[in-house]
């Protein structure tokens, strides 16, 4: 028997009613003006630390400009329509060139001014993209000189001559103002990296300009 103030367990009633949203404060005035002076003390210490990282390395930004010499080694200058068309397209890089009447010495530099901030956390993607198709060799690090930034160099033998394999030699550097390729090419001659690099090093001087 139930009391008469019990009800029945099935006739028991249960408040479906949606709870309503607990209302959002606003922010006390000021937190917001704390939040983005507190981003902005991260973001900023964030670039100096970034900055210290690369102290060592950052070049004086466009320093330089590219403006290559009339001769170069004893060698003239090449008229731009002798000289090898770059592929893929290297947008604004200029090509500069040097050989002697039969071709058989030669070197060519391709070159685009452009500020870089780590001249070695682009050198190796230089590198990469420079040779591509190449089967490269002896790639070592070298002094950049004078001019600063970060140089390697090394070669390839992927050309024939008359069926004879012939020694591409190469450095590739970059600095605050600019990347360049520079190919040094003579018939049946393997040239010495440390040569390489010097003679690499002599172009900078002359091609590199104080801006």
């Amino acid at each position: 028997m139930l009391d008469q103030d019990q009800t029945p367990a099935d006739d028991v009633l249960v408040d479906m009613t949606p709870v309503a949203p607990i209302p959002t404060l606003p922010p006390p005035p000021g937190s917001r003006s704390r939040l983005w002076l507190t981003l902005a003390a991260f973001g900023f210490a964030a670039v100096i630390a970034l900055a210290l990282a690369f102290a060592h390395d950052t070049a004086d930004l466009r320093a330089y400009h590219y403006s290559p010499p009339e001769e170069f080694l004893g060698l003239p200058s090449t008229p731009a329509e002798r000289l090898p068309k770059a592929s893929p397209p290297l947008g604004n890089a200029k090509i500069s060139g040097y050989q002697t009447e039969d071709r058989s010495r030669s070197v060519f530099i391709t070159a685009r001014e452009l500020p870089i901030i780590s001249p070695s956390a682009v050198i190796d993607s230089l590198v990469t993209q420079a040779t591509t198709g190449w089967h490269v060799e002896g790639l070592r690090t070298v002094d950049p000189g004078e001019r600063g930034g970060v140089m390697k160099c090394g070669h390839t033998t992927d050309m024939k001559k008359a069926g004879k394999p012939q020694d591409i030699a190469f450095c590739v550097w970059a600095d605050g103002s600019m990347w360049a390729v520079y190919v040094e090419h003579g018939d049946d001659i393997t040239l010495d990296t440390d040569d390489l690099a010097n003679d690499a090093r002599k172009f900078r001087h002359l091609a590199e300009v104080p801006s």
